[in-house]
């Protein structure tokens, strides 16, 4: 069975194609088009997607779209209909306007057919679900979802069993962590839906509870369902688009907001302290209430706010549950791969499923040697081409340079992991500004992740639960006796946001980080993805090429050809 899922329009496009229940090929459209948090019609995505795949369109069984338009027809608002064309072009505004006027209750999923094609639009948050539950290793397992919106629901509890996912209750909108955590994201400064990274780095220079606690206390509080907040303190709910998410009363209550250009003061750093601590408290709130009516002893996390990865550190720590899976891609990047899996297991007869993590993320295109050298040829560049990749790159790394590392299939999802990536050395102490203020173009206080052999891990990292980290999924303290070893790495609190490289996963990043060990000791590389500030990820030799000479990186190596700055 052959399934194309789209996810158009909302907060990140994307395409997949699934193929008897497995992930063949799946990419944003950001990376095509080159706009950051592109939410424009997946076209070239889609384009790719069927071309490499030898496919058409009539080659297809099903197309599906992990967003049912007609479940949120009541709770719509100007800041998320900025026009009348927003849902249209699903094309879903007659079946949704027919909905509304017959006052229907709106089921999980419904579909349209166009000749032969069949479209089915699908429940958001159960793809959310789909997408982590079905590449777990988990046969059983309770889901939770949590993101900012999803049609009328902002967190959804299900049970995973084999090839079916059960919903068993939600939290509806307006009530949402998500859209709590981009309100103060917004009034610190930031790009709401964007900059939430940068408020979770900044939370951990204020870890002590201070008086913006007891004021997030008011306006986020547990109840026996979930949670509720205090609307009073917000406008992104009302029809009527206000300038900003967070309400008058919110700026009385936390002091002015700070405008982008003004210096981060220690207000600031309590306030996004104490907003993650409240993020924290309130979603282990949430799992204790499913694994109070839950005999399961595993458990799946998903959504967007899932990509808080200090949370999920902090997580393992709690022991509500013996075991648990956060994948590589949980935000809406990740949602058409869960539609086109949950359409599979749900809509194929044939249908059989084998319990078996997945491990890697690389569904993106990737380029042959002869077309990375014709490109190299194209722009008249100077290149080496190197009889041994990984020593030569050690090297260079080694004595300090920073290094663009394009390799085989680009990383789907929004985390490079060593296919797309920026690496530097992570003893010396200023690369982590160096990377920060000459590569990347963005905040200081940003932390870069730790790549770090598999078997040295524990070594290194406090890791609870004795469990790789593929993804960078999850923040852990690092040792004391390495600290001061690997201190471009280390955040202020002494964590870092470990990715666990495996040989069998990525043979060409574990070998070049053993042979920067076997010259320096050290099983760790300073890993960012290979993209300059508001850009996507690099996608082809021509990207990494332009990125290359527009930043202070010093060498550049695309599969075995090394490129360096005079």
């Amino acid at each position: 069975m052959k399934i194309l899922s789209i996810y158009p329009y909302l907060t990140i496009s994307s395409s997949a194609l699934i193929v008897n229940g497995k992930v063949i090929s799946a990419s944003t459209e950001e990376r095509f088009n080159r706009q950051k948090n592109s939410t424009a019609f997946p076209l070239r995505s889609i384009e790719w997607c069927l071309k490499k795949n030898s496919l058409d369109w009539k080659d297809l069984d099903l197309i599906v779209v992990p967003w049912n338009p007609a479940k949120h027809l009541n709770d719509a608002s100007l800041r998320w209909i900025e026009n009348l064309r927003w849902r249209g072009e699903m094309p879903t505004s007659i079946p949704s306007y027919i909905m509304k006027a017959m006052n229907s209750n709106s089921p999980d999923d419904f579909q349209i057919s166009w000749g032969k094609t069949k479209i089915i639009f699908l429940n958001h948050h159960e793809c959310h679900a789909a997408f982590s539950f079905f590449q777990s290793p988990f046969n059983n397992a309770d889901i939770i979802t949590v993101d900012g919106r999803g049609e009328d629901e902002t967190c959804g509890f299900f049970k995973g069993s084999g090839k079916k996912i059960k919903k068993l209750k939600s939290i509806d909108f307006p009530h949402s962590l998500g859209l709590l955590y981009g309100s103060v994201t917004e009034f610190l400064g930031f790009k709401p839906n964007s900059d939430e990274w940068k408020v979770m780095a900044l939370s951990s220079y204020s870890k002590k509870i201070n008086k913006f606690d007891k004021i997030f206390n008011k306006l986020c509080f547990k109840t026996s369902a979930g949670f509720e907040l205090d609307l009073s303190y917000f406008d992104y709910y009302l029809f009527d688009k206000k300038k900003y998410m967070f309400s008058k009363k919110f700026a009385e209550a936390f002091g002015p907001s700070r405008k982008k250009d003004i210096k981060l003061s220690k207000r600031h750093y309590e306030i996004a302290g104490a907003l993650q601590r409240k993020f924290s408290s309130t979603i282990l709130h949430l799992i204790r209430i499913m694994k109070k009516n839950s005999k399961n002893n595993k458990i799946i996390l998903s959504g967007g706010s899932m990509m808080n990865s200090v949370f999920n550190g902090e997580f393992d720590k709690s022991n509500i549950y013996k075991d648990s899976h956060i994948s590589y891609a949980p935000d809406d990047s990740g949602v058409a791969i869960g539609a086109g899996l949950l359409a599979y297991y749900r809509f194929s007869k044939k249908s059989k499923r084998i319990v078996k993590e997945v491990k890697s993320n690389f569904f993106g295109p990737e380029f042959s040697e002869k077309e990375i050298k014709n490109t190299l040829n194209n722009f008249k560049i100077k290149y080496e081409n190197s009889k041994n990749i990984y020593l030569e790159t050690a090297k260079e790394l080694a004595k300090g340079k920073i290094v663009g590392w394009f390799q085989g299939k680009m990383e789907f999802g929004p985390r490079a992991l060593g296919n797309r990536s920026i690496l530097a050395d992570p003893r010396k102490k200023n690369n982590k500004d160096l990377v920060n203020k000459a590569i990347k173009f963005r905040e200081n206080f940003r932390p870069f992740a730790p790549a770090v052999l598999d078997e040295y891990k524990y070594k290194i990292f406090k890791i609870p639960n004795r469990r790789e980290v593929n993804y960078m999924e999850r923040v852990y303290k690092i040792r004391n006796n390495w600290t001061k070893k690997i201190p471009a790495v280390v955040h202020v609190d002494n964590t870092g946001r470990i990715q666990t490289v495996n040989k069998s996963i990525n043979s060409k990043f574990y070998q070049l980080i053993s042979e920067f060990k076997n010259i320096t000791g050290i099983p760790v590389l300073l890993n960012t993805s290979f993209n300059l500030n508001n850009e996507p990820i690099v996608m082809t030799p021509q990207d990494a090429i332009k990125s290359f000479y527009t930043c202070g990186m010093d060498t550049l190596v695309i599969g075995n050809f090394i490129i360096k700055k005079k």
